[in-house]
């Protein structure tokens, strides 16, 4: 009896199975869009805004070039920062011309015309703390971390004001994190957001986050990280980068263009230009790895 119960049991898996047909979604194409990716530094080096055209969800194609624009970037006095396309997408400015973008707490503007209509935005260039320095310590084998040499940086949030920031972190010149490039270390202040972290040196998780734990350091190896201020809303647009990106498995929610801080020639939201535009204080600072 128990094997003619798992032969009919059998019997209605085929015939369940039989009955499955693929069925092929015919998808329309939506429309394509302008996608800025603005960020540029106080640096004295050349600095670039890439421009793309957005491409289906689908499309396993890289974003098409998009050069037909006009780009400039008002700063103090009215000085214009205009810059030229390289017929690749990207729009570049050389410092030699009319100076770096290094007035702290200034709004500078960035000025797009795109398609015959003007768009506007702005980013306040807040101020970054120095790296003070960084260390070297070799840890032993742990789950769910090599062994190898780790490394971490000290600085101290700003006091008295509420900061915004991007910590990069490269190994050997390249990033630390080559099979997840959504990995971002953001933080509000000195922490990952909240109150309490104002003007105090930046928590562990964060300062030891530029070791990637399933490669860490060798000697010989090199270990650097850039710290960039954000405006507010910068830091928000890339969260929501950090969570789309990561967001799967069943229960996911549906991916939406991330909210531009690109807004039109009035000031007001926009839904035909994605991207954003950002100008970042840079502190540096890099360690050798020696035995």
């Amino acid at each position: 009896m128990k094997n003619i119960k798992i032969s009919y049991l059998l019997i209605a898996l085929v015939s369940l199975a039989a009955c499955e047909d693929p069925i092929d979604l015919d998808l329309d194409s939506g429309r394509s869009q302008l996608v800025v990716d603005g960020f540029l530094t106080n640096e004295n080096t050349i600095q670039t805004i890439r421009l793309t055209k957005s491409a289906d969800y689908f499309a396993n194609v890289p974003t098409p070039d998009e050069n037909n624009a006009q780009v400039r970037v008002v700063g103090p006095a009215g000085v214009i920062y205009n810059f030229q396309t390289d017929d690749n997408g990207n729009f570049k400015y050389n410092p030699a011309a009319n100076g770096a973008f290094d007035s702290i707490g200034y709004a500078y503007k960035l000025e797009l015309q795109y398609n015959g209509i003007d768009y506007i935005s702005t980013s306040v260039l807040n101020p970054v703390p120095n790296i003070d320095s960084m260390t070297v310590s070799l840890e032993e084998d742990e789950p769910g971390s090599e062994e190898g040499y780790y490394t971490q940086y000290y600085a101290r949030d700003i006091a008295g004001r509420e900061d915004f920031y991007w910590t990069k972190a490269y190994k050997n010149g390249s990033p630390a994190y080559p099979e997840d490039p959504t990995f971002l270390i953001l933080s509000v202040d000195a922490a990952f957001g909240g109150e309490g972290a104002d003007g105090l040196p930046f928590i562990l998780p964060i300062r030891a986050a530029i070791t990637n734990e399933e490669e860490p350091f060798e000697v010989g190896d090199t270990s650097s990280v850039e710290l960039f201020s954000l405006n507010e809303n910068v830091y928000e647009f890339l969260d929501q980068v950090t969570i789309q990106a990561q967001d799967g498995g069943l229960f996911s929610t549906p991916p939406a263009n991330i909210r531009s801080n690109i807004l039109d020639a009035a000031g007001n939201e926009q839904e035909e230009v994605l991207g954003v535009f950002s100008l970042s204080a840079v502190s540096r600072s890099e360690i050798e790895i020696t035995p």
